[in-house]
Formats: C-alpha cells, structure tokens, sequence
C-alpha cells in the first residue's frame, strides 16, 4: 500500500517541478479564491444560476458561466508563460469550447424536470427525473465526444483516458483508503448531513412496489455513472484531449471550471475540489488514463452517500 502511494505521489511530483510556474499558479489561486468567496458571501450560484432553470435561461448561462472560468484561467496562463503559438491556434478555441458547450449544455438542460407520466405517483415520476438528471450526460456528452474522437482526434488513444491502461490502480485503491477516515470525519459536521445523502430514500417510499434497497441501489449505480462521465469530461477531454494542444497547460483551467461546477455545494467540498481536481488531472496527464480519477471519484462519492444515510438513520431510530 505505502508504496503503490509514494509511486502515484512520485507523479504528481514529476509533473509539478516540470510544470510550475510562479506567476501562472499563484494568479490561479487567487483566481479561484476570489469567485469562492464571491460565490459563497453573496449567493451567486444559488441567486443566479440555480434560478437560471426556473427562467429558461439556463441552457445559455451554464455554458458562459463554465466559459468564462476556463478561458480566465486558459488565456491569461498561456500569456504569463508566453505560449503565444497556442492563443493564435483555432484548434484550441475550437476543441475546449466544444467541449465546454456540450457540458454546460447537459448541466443547464432541465426540459426532462417537467415529465409527468399520468400511470405514475408524483414520488414514482420524481425519482424518473432524478434518475434522468443522472444519465443525461451520457446523451449531452458521452455521445457528442466519442462522434468528435472518431472523426476529429483519431490520433488519441481510447476515448480520451478510457484505455487499456491501468497503471497505479493500486495506488488510486490506496489513496481512497488514506482519505477515507477525512470522510467519516468530515460527515459529522452539520453542512455535510445537509447536503447528503444526494438521494434520500425515505422521500420515496413504496415507489413501483419496490424495496427500499433497490430503488436505492438503482439510483446510486445512475450516480456513479455519472461520475464516470464527469471524470470522462474533465480528466479525459479537458487534460487528456487538450494535452494534444496544450500539453501541460492543460490543467490549471480544468481545475478552475472543476472548481465551479462545485459552487452549489458545501464550502469544504468546493476548496477540496481546488487540490483533487489538480491532482486528478497531473496523474490523468502522466498516465493518459482516467480509470484512477473513476475508482476515486465513485468511492468517495459513495462513501459520502453511506455516511449520509448513516447519519440519517441513525438519528431518526
């Protein structure tokens, strides 16, 4: 175990000293601060973008809102480190805003809330939608990425860090093992058992006569393919895929959006996602496979899902 975690902390180390640059890393973090605490201090997130779906402009403001936190990051490191071949590249303008659009295309998509089906109970057509809210990215990205890998970047590998490769698997297996007790802590504070479970079971009692454990089971394998697809999208498309064009330069805007898809979260899930977005993407870029950033991402999300309903069950008997 020690081992497996000192190799994959070796490449994260390789790629740091070969990637760090004073005035671009330091300009990010302070970047990222600012719109954390901006978004945390005056509600923007939940006044603006959450709102955005109930006013029908959420299909146009996700994808500007995921934009201008990738180019404020992209733009400004290329210029500090005087990558003046890349800003004049179309490719780069076109393959990150393709990328960027389909997802905040998937994440501001919200005609899927208003299906009723007459046959069903509101319980029975509330869990429909949020079994729909999970899969759609299959159709709003996994779909458009594997039409454009094909025609588009058939020199890559796999589908953009969905390879044959697997190396540090058992590294990733550790890691997840070493954070594991930070979870079990981190789910008695009061934010946590707020924001989880993300599916809470006991709103749905009795749905389609079935058990609580399967209709829970169901909705928590759609979360974790969800979460494939997040990794797909952000380790593989925005770091593999744009390492083709960027190289190393890659990662910092990654963590900049990656950071603000977390905005309607907790704050402390908001600031890890700063650290294991960056480290995410420095091994996504030294292995060019995301398998890693899946088994950590689905574990700990789940993890956080059973201590919710620990917490839960355990304070309602």
């Amino acid at each position: 175990m020690r081992k497996s975690v000192i190799a994959l902390f070796g490449e994260i180390w390789k790629f740091i000293k070969a990637d760090f640059h004073l005035i671009s890393y330091l300009y990010t973090l302070i970047f990222i601060g600012v719109f954390i605490f901006l978004n945390y201090e005056y509600g923007f997130y939940r006044n603006v973008m959450r709102n955005s779906y109930f006013e029908g402009n959420s299909m146009l403001y996700f994808p500007l809102f995921y934009l201008f936190f990738y180019f404020a990051v992209a733009i400004p490191t290329l210029i500090f480190r005087k990558n003046y071949k890349v800003l004049n590249d179309s490719k780069f303008y076109f393959k990150s805003i393709f990328i960027i659009m389909i997802y905040g295309f998937s994440i501001g998509f919200y005609a899927h809330k208003n299906l009723q089906i007459s046959s069903f109970f509101n319980e029975e057509n509330a869990y429909i939608i949020r079994i729909l809210s999970q899969l759609k990215s299959i159709l709003f990205y996994f779909v458009p990425l594997f039409i454009f890998k094909y025609f588009y970047d058939k020199k890559i590998e796999g589908i953009y860090g969905l390879t044959s490769k697997t190396s540090h698997l058992r590294g990733y297996f550790s890691l997840y093992l070493m954070l594991l007790p930070f979870i079990i802590l981190i789910s008695f504070s009061t934010d946590f058992q707020t924001a989880y479970p993300q599916f809470k079971p006991w709103y749905y009692e009795g749905i389609f006569n079935l058990p609580t454990a399967a209709y829970t089971l169901f909705f928590e394998i759609s979360y974790g393919l969800d979460f494939i697809m997040t990794e797909l999208l952000f380790r593989g498309a925005l770091v593999v895929g744009m390492a083709a064009i960027l190289g190393r330069n890659a990662i910092l805007p990654m963590v900049a959006m990656y950071c603000a898809i977390h905005f309607g979260k907790p704050l402390g899930e908001t600031i890890s996602s700063v650290f294991g977005g960056y480290m995410l993407g420095a091994l996504a870029y030294q292995t060019r496979h995301i398998w890693g950033g899946v088994i950590v991402h689905i574990c700990i999300a789940l993890s956080m899902e059973i201590m919710g309903l620990f917490h839960y069950y355990t304070h309602t008997n």
